[in-house]
C-alpha cells in the first residue's frame, strides 16, 4: 500500500507540473502560436487542478495543494463563465426548430445518411455546412433542396462552404478573408420577424505558425466588416472559426466588434473533436450582437463527422422569436 501511495504521488506531482507547465504557456498566448493553442484548454485545467488540489489535500501535501489550487485560479477566472451554467437549473427543450445549425461535415466523411437524418430531423431556418464537398453538395441535395435561398461553393478540400435559408438572402457574397481558396458568405437574412445581417466563416486552423497568423488576420478582417455595417442593424457571425473564448484573439474580437459569444450563458458545449471526450473544445460559434438573445444553444448528437453540430436559437431584444415554426 506504501508503494502504491508513493506511486499516487509521483503522478501527482507530474501532473502538476505539466498543468503548471500548460498555464504558463496560456498565459503567454500573444508572444507565440504554441502558446496560444495551450489557451483552449483551460476549463480542462481548471477542473483537473481543482481535482488534484482535493487530492493533495486528502494526503495531506499542503504546499503541493496550494500550489494546484493557486494555478487552478487564473483557468477559473477566463473559464468560469461556461463552467457556471453546468450549475443552473436546467434548460427546457424548445419544442420549435432552431434558428441556425452550424455543421463541419469533415470534408473526408462518407456518413451522408446520418447526416441527412439529423438534417430531416432538426430542419433550421437557416443551415451551414462547412468543409463542403462536392460529394456532400450531391448527397445533401434530397435535404438542401428544401431550401430555395442559397448561396454555396463545393471545394475538393476543406474550404467549402454553404449557406440555406427558408427566407431570402438580400445580396448575398463569397469572400475569402485573405485566405485563398476559402469560401466565406455575408449575406442579410430576411426572417419574418426582421433582417439580420450574417456571416458564415470557417476560417484558418492554427496549426502551424503561417495559418494562425491567417486565422488571425481573419478575425481581424471580420472586425472590420462588422464595424462598416449599417448600424442598428442585427449582427450575427456563426461557422467553425477554429478557436475558443480562452484566447485572447477571439476577446480582441469580441471587444472590437461590441459583440458576443452567445454559448455564454449556455455553457461549455465542447464541439470538436468528438471523438476525444474530455478534451473536446468550442471552436465551433454563434456571435451576436445586443439586438440578438440567445433563448438557447446546444450541441447537436453524433453525426459521424469529426465535429458535434452547433444548434442556436434566437430571438431579438423585443419579444420576436427567431426559430419557431412560422405558420409551417
Amino acid at each position: 500500500m506504501a508503494r502504491l501511495l508513493r506511486v499516487a504521488d509521483g503522478l501527482l506531482t507530474l501532473a502538476l507540473l505539466g498543468l503548471g507547465a500548460a498555464t504558463v504557456l496560456a498565459a503567454g498566448a500573444r508572444l507565440g502560436w504554441v502558446m496560444e493553442l495551450a489557451t483552449h484548454f483551460r476549463p480542462q485545467y481548471a477542473v483537473l487542478l481543482v481535482a488534484a488540489g482535493a487530492v493533495a489535500c486528502a494526503r495531506g501535501r499542503w504546499k503541493v495543494a496550494v500550489t494546484a489550487l493557486a494555478l487552478a485560479v487564473p483557468n477559473l477566472w477566463v473559464s468560469w463563465p461556461y463552467l457556471a451554467p453546468w450549475f443552473a437549473a436546467g434548460v427546457d427543450s424548445p419544442t420549435e426548430p432552431p434558428a441556425v445549425v452550424v455543421l463541419n461535415l469533415h470534408y473526408i466523411s462518407t456518413d451522408y445518411e446520418r447526416v441527412r437524418r439529423y438534417l430531416d430531423d432538426v430542419h433550421p431556418d437557416v443551415l451551414v455546412l462547412a468543409e463542403l464537398t462536392p460529394a456532400w453538395h450531391h448527397a445533401l441535395q434530397p435535404v438542401l433542396e428544401r431550401y430555395p435561398h442559397r448561396i454555396a461553393a463545393s471545394r475538393h478540400s476543406p474550404w467549402g462552404l454553404g449557406l440555406y435559408s427558408r427566407y431570402p438572402l438580400v445580396e448575398p457574397r463569397g469572400t475569402d478573408l485573405g485566405v485563398r481558396g476559402s469560401f466565406n458568405v455575408v449575406a442579410t437574412v430576411v426572417w419574418p420577424e426582421g433582417p439580420v445581417r450574417l456571416v458564415a466563416a470557417h476560417l484558418a486552423s492554427p496549426t502551424r505558425p503561417q495559418f494562425a497568423a491567417a486565422r488571425n488576420r481573419q478575425l481581424q478582417d471580420l472586425a472590420a466588416l462588422f464595424a462598416a455595417m449599417e448600424p442598428g442593424q442585427p449582427r450575427l457571425l456563426v461557422g467553425d472559426l477554429n478557436i475558443t473564448p480562452f484566447s485572447p484573439y477571439l476577446r480582441d474580437f469580441l471587444a472590437r466588434t461590441g459583440m458576443r459569444d452567445a454559448r455564454q450563458a449556455q455553457g461549455w458545449h465542447g464541439t470538436w473533436p468528438r471523438w476525444l471526450l474530455p478534451l473536446q473544445i468550442p471552436i465551433d460559434h454563434a456571435i451576436v450582437d445586443a439586438s440578438l438573445a440567445p433563448t438557447r444553444v446546444a450541441r447537436g448528437p453524433d453525426v459521424g463527422s469529426d465535429h458535434y453540430p452547433l444548434e442556436v436559437w434566437l430571438q431579438r431584444s423585443e419579444p420576436e422569436i427567431f426559430g419557431g415554426d412560422h405558420g409551417k
